[in-house]
C-alpha cells in the first residue's frame, strides 16, 4: 500500500509538471498594453552647463567622489581654455561668490581681454591627486599642480611688466566644491594653486 501511495504521488507530480511545462510552451499573443516610452525613462537629461562648445561632462555632475574628481579635471581644463581666450565669465558661472581666487582669476582674464593682452604658457595640469573627501554637499580635493612658465604679452607682443611666472613642477594645491541639488552640479567654493 505504501508503494502505491508513493507511485501515485510520483504520477501526480509528473502530470502537474507536464501541465505546467505545456502551458509555458503554448503560443500566446503579445500584450497590447505595453508601457509607453516615457514610463521607461528613469531620469531626465541634465541641462547644459558651461560654455556651449565646452560643456561640463555628465560624469562631472554626480554627487560622489568620482563626480567631484571629474569636475576638478574639467575645471582645470576650463581654466586653461579660458586663459587662452581670455574670458572669465565661465569661471564665474561655475564658482560661488565666496571663491575669491576664482573671481580674481576671472577678473584677470577679463582685464587681459579688455587690454588686448594674451597669455603664453601658464597652463595647469594635475599631479598627485588624493582621494576626494565628500561630506554632504561639500567635497575637498588636495592635489599637486604643475604650472608651466608664464608670460603675459601686450597687444604689440611685448612682455607686460610683472606678467611672468616661473615653472612650478608640483605646487601644493586644493579645491573645495559645493553641490547644488537644484542645478545638479558642483561649483568651486575655494581654490588654492601653489
Amino acid at each position: 500500500m505504501r508503494d502505491l501511495r508513493g507511485l501515485r504521488r510520483a504520477v501526480i507530480g509528473v502530470l502537474l509538471g507536464t501541465a505546467v511545462l505545456t502551458g509555458c510552451s503554448e503560443k500566446q499573443e503579445a500584450s497590447e498594453t505595453l508601457p509607453s516610452s516615457t514610463a521607461a525613462e528613469t531620469s531626465e537629461a541634465l541641462p547644459e552647463l558651461g560654455p556651449a562648445d565646452f560643456p561640463v561632462p555628465d560624469e562631472a555632475r554626480t554627487k560622489d567622489a568620482e563626480g567631484a574628481e571629474a569636475f576638478l579635471r574639467y575645471w582645470i581644463d576650463l581654466l586653461n581654455r579660458q586663459q587662452a581666450i581670455p574670458d572669465g565669465q565661465p569661471l564665474r558661472d561655475l564658482s560661488t561668490s565666496d571663491c575669491y581666487e576664482c573671481l580674481r582669476i576671472a577678473k584677470a582674464f577679463d582685464d587681459a581681454s579688455a587690454s588686448g593682452w594674451r597669455y603664453e604658457g601658464g597652463e595647469l595640469s594635475l599631479n598627485d591627486l588624493a582621494e576626494p573627501q565628500v561630506n554632504g554637499n561639500e567635497a575637498s580635493l588636495v592635489f599637486g599642480a604643475r604650472v608651466e612658465a608664464l608670460t603675459v604679452r601686450d597687444s604689440s607682443g611685448a612682455p607686460v611688466p610683472g606678467g611672468t611666472g616661473e615653472i612650478a613642477p608640483n605646487a601644493g594645491s586644493g579645491v573645495t566644491l559645493v553641490w547644488s541639488e537644484r542645478r545638479q552640479h558642483w561649483s568651486v567654493a575655494g581654490m588654492t594653486i601653489g
